[in-house]
């Protein structure tokens, strides 16, 4: 009996060295939102309060770490972070994805990655992206970023336990969240963690526990950020406020056995048109390719630039050394090329060989447009775009000469400038829309309704029928605006519009996408309603461009479908592209299109 008592007395305490080897604590820091009141004297008492902390071994930090994306916000923000005197780690979310004046870029000089892994007390720590660059606030993870958790997983043994951090939850917020969990369900996850709706609350995403820490904001009380306590059976939570009191919030237990499903998700559909040829390019695609001359062009995120004839056959492909989120552009068999590292480049369209490359020495952030400007009493083809500083240039497309440049918008030009006439028209995330003269670049009048930053014109190209702008924004307005004077005509908000919008040939009929379920026929006369379809797609927040051909409507839903309004206003979808935000659809003629996804997918059909 004694020798047993000794036995279980040994295995009591080796049990509790095991326990007391293996427990550890680590901060979590989420929704940091610098550049929002109060948010960096928020973050610093966060920091400060960390380095009080021996038993705090490092720090995690979950998205949303500016509030508009800007350079100088992230700048800020690891100014603060680097006072922390343990290890860090950081990917970003929505806020610093959706706005972003750099591209992206700017996190990944900071920080060197928009992605982590490590190691600590044999855990394995991997945090992800799942931001989506200038497009909505929802989740989405990027094929890049698939291949890259899957080089990490991998090379993790099946028997490793693995914290997993991301900005959003792995649920209808992430559009492919599937994609996730069908690779952790093979490894031994124990938890996800992520932020985005800033509260402290438990979750379970297809069988994996989860857990949603509250942001570093001042809440009703105080700044905060959470102490995650790693045990070998459990992950318990806990509050830190400036009271400094560790209230515990929740637990996850280590020790039950998962059940996670395998989610077998169909990425495509076809309702009834004819697929001439399909692409996978398996890479981050900004915006629509465009037609010329029969050949479509298109550009990836990290350089590429394609050309295919109409049959699908690649006829060139180039790399550009930078990253692209301006659309391209073509004119006299040149193919116009920009990146946020500020080249300016023309492409031979027939062959790939670049023509001529300047740099511009600002990120070139905008849609790019072309057309004939007036020079000397004659006219010539000229590049229009716009920069991250809100700088419209024109240059001259033969020789890359600079014709004009306008600075009298203060925000980041995203959308794309189009020509009405003697003039060009472009929003920007300054709250305005700008109208300057095409000759010179000289203001005529600058428009706003509302004036604050996040309701700004600035995503959504605006379409016109001649006499009046019609512009629709994120406060859920659609406007008509005086093309010559820039006064609004009439102002709805009736549609929930959010930043799609696009007229008939006719301009009998304005088309608005509401941002959630449904789609209008709007008299551009008066704004007033003419048709109503309720489609129940759920919230759509994607700006896209809506096409006509033949009395039929096309256009795209955040859900991966292209639906089809018919002359008697039924709609129907077309085509499912998979889960991931669709670009808008180009026409190639009257009755073949071109659909594309941001995850690189295209596929050209015809209608039946």
């Amino acid at each position: 009996m004694k020798r047993f008592r000794i036995v279980i007395l040994l295995l009591l305490v080796f049990n509790f060295i095991t326990i007391a080897q293996q427990k550890f604590n680590f901060g979590w820091l989420t929704d940091i939102h610098i550049g929002a009141p109060g948010a960096d004297a928020d973050l610093l008492n966060v920091v400060n309060d960390i380095n009080q902390r021996p038993d705090i071994k490092f720090v995690i930090a979950s998205g949303d770490i500016s509030e508009k994306g800007k350079n100088s916000e992230l700048i800020q923000a690891k100014n603060i972070l680097d006072n922390l005197k343990i290890p860090y780690y950081i990917i970003p979310g929505n806020h610093d994805t959706k706005w972003s004046e750099s591209g992206g870029t700017q996190f990944i000089k900071l920080w060197g990655n928009e992605n982590f892994v490590f190691e600590y007390n044999s855990i394995k720590f991997i945090g992800i992206n799942s931001g989506i660059l200038l497009r909505g606030g929802g989740g989405h993870v990027s094929p890049e970023t698939i291949k890259w958790l899957d080089s990490i997983l991998t090379k993790t043994n099946s028997n490793q336990e693995i914290y997993f951090f991301i900005h959003h939850p792995l649920s209808s917020d992430t559009d492919n969240w599937f994609e996730v969990t069908n690779r952790l369900r093979n490894k031994n996850i124990k938890a996800i963690f992520h932020g985005h709706d800033h509260g402290n609350k438990l979750f379970n995403y297809n069988g994996i526990p989860a857990a949603m820490s509250r942001s570093t904001l001042t809440d009703k009380k105080s700044w905060g950020y959470t102490i995650v306590e790693s045990r070998s059976d459990s992950i318990i939570f806990y509050e830190m406020n400036k009271e400094y009191k560790q209230k515990k919030w929740g637990a996850i237990f280590k020790e039950i056995e998962l059940r996670i499903p395998l989610i077998d998700s169909s990425q495509t559909a076809n309702n009834g048109v004819k697929v001439l040829w399909k692409k996978e390019l398996t890479s981050t695609i900004v915006h629509a390719p465009i037609v010329y001359k029969n050949k479509v062009y298109l550009s990836t995120l990290n350089g590429d630039i394609f050309c295919y004839d109409l049959k699908g056959n690649q006829i060139w492909k180039y790399h550009v050394n930078g990253t692209i989120v301006s659309r391209l552009a073509a004119e006299d068999n040149l193919i116009i090329a920009a990146t946020i590292e500020g080249d300016l480049l023309t492409i031979n369209a027939n062959n790939g060989k670049v023509v001529q490359i300047i740099g511009i020495t600002e990120p070139i952030t905008s849609q790019i447009t072309t057309g004939l400007i007036p020079i000397g009493g004659e006219k010539y083809y000229g590049i229009l775009f716009g920069t991250s500083e809100g700088k419209l240039y024109c240059y001259e497309l033969s020789t890359l000469d600079l014709i004009w440049e306008n600075s009298d918008a203060s925000g980041m030009i995203e959308t794309r400038p189009i020509i009405i006439s003697d003039r060009v028209v472009y929003g920007s995330w300054d709250g305005y829309m700008n109208c300057v003269d095409l000759k010179t670049g000289i203001l005529n009048w600058r428009w706003s309704e509302n004036t604050n930053f996040y309701y700004s014109p600035a995503a959504s190209v605006p379409v016109t029928d001649g006499k009046n702008l019609y512009v629709p924004t994120p406060d859920k307005f659609v406007s008509a605006v005086d093309l010559l004077l820039g006064r609004t005509i009439w102002r709805k908000n009736d549609f929930t519009a959010w930043e799609s919008i696009g007229i008939n040939s006719g301009y009998t009929n304005l088309y608005v996408k509401s941002m959630s379920d449904k789609f209008y026929v709007v008299n551009p006369k008066d704004g007033k309603r003419i048709k109503e379809i309720n489609l129940k797609y759920g919230l759509d927040t994607t700006p896209n461009e809506i096409v006509e051909s033949k009395g039929n409507v096309i256009f795209n839903g955040k859900n991966g479908k292209i639906y089809l309004l018919n002359n008697k206003f039924e709609t129907k979808p077309l085509l499912f592209l998979g889960t991931a935000r669709t670009l808008s659809t180009v026409k190639i003629n009257e009755n073949t299109f071109l659909a594309s996804n941001m995850d690189g997918r295209l596929i050209l059909f015809s209608l039946q």
